[in-house]
């Protein structure tokens, strides 16, 4: 996904305040059913990992609708629509081959952890790379995070570092303040069948000080090691990678969210309903980027009380869509500076988009905003 301009961007988001998608649509019905229903898979040959039907906590996101917003590399907002061929493609296809050949061997922590972002498509390989990073930093917790979730997709055979750890627990034990992983327990409980101890969990999440999920530190990452390293390619390129490697991690935290607040309203107890309500206000006040409030306000909604909250939470969908907006037309267009033909520009786009990564892994994303906006 490339990065859009800021007016375009700004005209996105006023154009489509009722549309936007905090949490993903809800997958197709072969997708939904319970594994225990799905086509049995081949018994899976020895050192094979095979992925067991819909990832729990990271499924693939759906396409968006044209005129819908996602979360962006800006760390903003952009239009759901196909973006315009960078004039840098031919390079970025080669940065990413060499790239996939370096990190194979990933012997640091930063550069294991790069390695699992890339490693989509094998799980086992994935999970290895973020337990390397998880080790060697453990107090890192973009490297809890990312291990916890990757372990939550379930697999046959298991993986053993994901047997050996309840990496769940583990990351929420070590980010005791941050109200996300009590979310991911709470809907591991409820795929349990346990909806008591779901309910707790949820309760639990909307007493969180704080809702992060580190996505806004992956373009810092990616740009830390991009660009000291010797590669016979223009800063430019360098920068529009990582941008587009920070902008397709997943948020593991939808689905979970959609499972446990918004869809099947009848199925949700009294206890659930007004602990999701409790939840979304707190996202709202309390999250790091804009697509985590954003899902507290389609959550708010979801279980307001009385048309007086819901109406609440409707106005405060709009202000969380007017400030993403403010965001959006306060920021350096990095990405269109990145793939003007001109060296002056294109350097310059270097310097705003190298600020910006490292003001949103400092201050988490809609912070950073916030400090931008007021200058």
């Amino acid at each position: 996904m490339y990065i859009s301009g800021a007016l375009r961007l700004a005209l996105a988001v006023a154009a489509s305040c009722a549309i936007a998608q905090p949490l993903p649509s809800p997958p197709p019905a072969d997708a939904r059913r319970p594994l225990s229903l799905q086509v049995p898979l081949p018994p899976a040959l020895p050192g094979e990992t095979t992925k067991l039907g819909p990832p729990v906590a990271q499924p693939p996101m759906p396409v968006p609708e044209p005129g819908t917003i996602s979360q962006s590399a800006r760390g903003a907002e952009a239009r759901g629509s196909e973006p315009a061929p960078s004039r840098w493609q031919s390079d970025l296809n080669q940065l990413d081959a060499d790239l996939r050949l370096r990190l194979l061997t990933a012997d640091q922590p930063p550069a294991a952890w790069l390695a699992g972002e890339l490693d989509t498509t094998d799980i086992a390989s994935q999970v290895r790379h973020y337990t390397d990073a998880r080790t060697s930093a453990p107090q890192e917790r973009l490297y809890q995070a990312s291990l916890a979730t990757a372990c939550l997709v379930p697999t046959r055979p298991h993986l053993a570092p994901c047997d050996a750890v309840d990496r769940l627990a583990d990351w929420a034990r070590r980010d005791t303040e941050n109200g996300l992983p009590p979310v991911l327990l709470a809907d591991r409980a409820r795929q349990r069948g346990e909806p008591d101890s779901a309910a707790s969990y949820v309760e639990e999440a909307a007493e969180a000080p704080r809702f992060d999920d580190y996505w806004s530190q992956g373009a810092l990452a990616w740009w830390n090691y991009l660009r000291p390293l010797a590669l016979d390619f223009d800063p430019a390129v360098k920068a529009k990678a990582a941008a587009n490697y920070a902008s397709t991690r997943d948020l593991a935290w939808a689905p979970s969210l959609h499972a446990l607040c918004v869809e099947r309203p009848d199925a949700r107890s009294d206890r659930m309903k007004a602990a999701c309500a409790k939840l979304g206000d707190a996202l709202m006040g309390r999250a790091a980027t804009f697509a985590l409030r954003r899902a507290g306000a389609e959550i708010a909604e979801a279980n307001a009380a009385n048309p007086s909250a819901r109406t609440a939470a409707q106005s405060s969908r709009a202000r969380i869509l007017a400030a993403t907006a403010t965001c959006a037309q306060a920021q350096p267009d990095f990405a269109t500076a990145l793939e003007s033909p001109s060296a002056t520009t294109r350097a310059r786009g270097v310097e705003q988009f190298g600020a910006w990564a490292s003001a949103q892994a400092r201050d988490g994303e809609v912070a950073a905003c916030q400090r931008l906006a007021a200058k």
